[in-house]
């Protein structure tokens, strides 16, 4: 029964300084509007904060529909309750009722990436470069905690977009994410994206999710990832994974820069020693010679 013990383990939590609300009152103090999401066990729907006007996202989750993955869920909640960083979406408020669970979190209108990529197929280097680096300010803030997220993909990414024109990335789904005490083993992620050292079973760690950052670069500046498999045979593409021969094949990549490739090589290294930190990602020229836009500037979100 996941209502009991109680999902949370307690009702009265303080959330980044907001005391979570009485699911009597969801409806009380936030005007609940369409559905602009929905998965296997939680829907997403609009919200409104009567007091103030101000729009949230509220993720309402089905316990009886995620009977069995409770651990992702309590781990998600456990994760955001610690974090706090312009590039990671918010928790605000979570409350429950023995059949449900409500996250009331930061509203990013522009949708995922995955979406976004797929309507867009790829970004000039500008927007690619601001997006890699609002994703690897997000992963050095969780890797100096130590958390590792395990499953950073475009559909874990939504997409803020900006009055002139330009995007920034927030991290969200937080499910898989981990605190890293020594080698992990557990077998989990997304395998596009999935890292060399999770395949090989050798133990992994935080780099796992700078690989996962250079798959979606490289996505980014031109439309596919870049390791593939010709017919629906995963092994296929975990044997390339694990040999990481990157290529840039013509003409897709004819007018990519340097740097840019060079950076996705650093970050597609299968020696996870030589592979770059979060730190370094965004020390290399690609992300830092570039205008610092969105430190004064409010988002459409």
């Amino acid at each position: 029964d996941v209502s009991s013990p109680s999902l949370l383990h307690g009702r009265e939590r303080r959330v980044n300084g907001n005391r979570s609300v009485s699911s009597s009152i969801i409806n009380e103090k936030y005007k609940v509007g369409k559905v602009i999401g929905d998965g296997n066990f939680a829907v997403v729907k609009e919200c409104v904060e009567r007091a103030t006007g101000q729009e949230f996202a509220l993720k309402i989750i089905d316990k009886a529909r995620c009977s069995g993955k409770e651990h992702l869920i309590e781990n998600e909640v456990a994760v955001l309750r610690r974090v706090r960083h312009p590039s990671i979406i918010q928790l605000m408020e979570v409350d429950e009722t023995p059949t449900q669970l409500f996250l009331v979190m930061e509203l990013v209108k522009g949708g995922d990436l995955f979406d976004a990529i797929t309507s867009s197929t790829k970004y000039s280097e500008r927007d690619a470069s601001a997006m890699v680096y609002n994703l690897a300010g997000a992963v050095k803030y969780l890797h100096r905690m130590n958390i590792v997220h395990r499953d950073i993909k475009p559909e874990n990414l939504l997409v803020c977009e900006y009055p002139d024109g330009t995007k920034s990335l927030k991290l969200g789904d937080f499910g898989l994410a981990t605190v890293v005490e020594g080698p992990l083993f557990t077998v989990c992620g997304t395998p596009t994206y999935v890292a060399p050292e999770i395949i090989a079973e050798t133990g992994y760690g935080l780099k796992v999710d700078i690989w996962a950052a250079g798959v979606i670069a490289y996505i980014l500046l031109c439309g596919f990832p870049p390791f593939r498999r010709s017919n629906n045979v995963q092994e296929e593409l975990f044997d390339q994974i694990l040999r990481g021969k990157l290529e840039f094949p013509s003409p897709d990549w004819d007018t990519i820069s340097l740097p840019a490739k060079m950076l996705i090589s650093q970050m597609l290294q299968v020696n996870v020693d030589a592979r770059f930190t979060a730190e370094e990602v965004l020390s290399h020229p690609w992300v830092t010679v570039r205008p610092q836009r969105h430190a004064n500037t409010s988002p459409h979100v």
